[in-house]
């Protein structure tokens, strides 16, 4: 959706039916406002943008379609004046396969370094005895019943930093897979957000859903990451590009 920050709303298997992007059910779909907040207004669900931070100023901001086919669309969106860049997404759907592959280039239109942490914000509709697999990572566990009898509302973010480029969600019988493929180089950490009805930034009941985020940086902060040495830099005139692809099985 260009109008909404260049934000994806749906990702269904057209052969199981299964929706794998999440939906917030209390707050509607709309151009953001100036001063507004991105959880207290615009936390919708889907895939957003966030840079030069989480979220940052993309998702707050119309995007140009710059062509579009059955199969491709490309966006652009233009930061500042305090900031000023170029960022264009390429979204390419695989001719015979599950697959849209996402491809970036990030062009600085500056005199200044911009310092920045970047990552796909991607949130997903979960159900109990779903399976998140990072590679390398203290293993993560399966997504909990809130029916069940003892159980307690749980939630937060951490990132795991990785060396193969792959994060997956599975379903509970293991019969239907999504998984998220990248550059490592590119894109050195997964963020988790895991929320199992702890929190909301709206003011509603809370949410459950769960976000993997590759990106560059290990915090939402900007700040905190370059106290860490973790952001990233992009010099004046300088051209970055990295790609995602999500890949559905079942």
């Amino acid at each position: 959706m260009p109008e909404l920050g260049g934000k994806i709303t749906s990702l269904r298997d057209r052969l199981t039916g299964r929706e794998w992007l999440w939906t917030n059910p209390f707050l509607e779909r709309r151009p953001a406002r100036p001063g507004e907040s991105y959880v207290a207004r615009h936390d919708t669900g889907g895939i957003d943008e966030c840079f030069p931070a989480v979220h940052g100023e993309l998702w707050s901001r119309p995007w140009t379609v710059a062509r579009a086919t059955e199969s491709e669309l490309a966006l652009s969106v233009r930061g500042g004046p305090a900031r000023c860049y170029g960022l264009e997404r390429v979204l390419r759907l695989a001719p015979r396969a599950p697959r849209v592959e996402l491809e970036y280039t990030l062009t600085s239109e500056d005199a200044r370094e911009l310092p920045f942490v970047y990552c796909l914000h991607a949130l997903f509709a979960i159900e109990p005895g779903m399976r998140i697999e990072v590679p390398f990572a203290t293993p993560i566990g399966v997504v909990p019943d809130p029916g069940a009898p003892g159980f307690r509302p749980e939630g937060g973010k951490r990132f795991v930093p990785v060396t193969r480029g792959e994060a997956a969600l599975l379903a509970g019988d293991g019969r239907e897979a999504l998984r998220m493929r990248f550059d490592p180089a590119q894109l050195p950490f997964v963020g988790l957000w895991q929320n199992y009805a702890r929190w909301s930034g709206a003011d509603t009941a809370p949410y459950f859903n769960l976000a993997l985020e590759p990106g560059v940086g290990d915090d939402d902060e900007l700040e905190r990451a370059r106290a860490r040495g973790t952001h990233g830099l992009l010099s004046p005139g300088e051209t970055r590009r990295w790609w995602i692809a999500i890949e559905l099985a079942s």
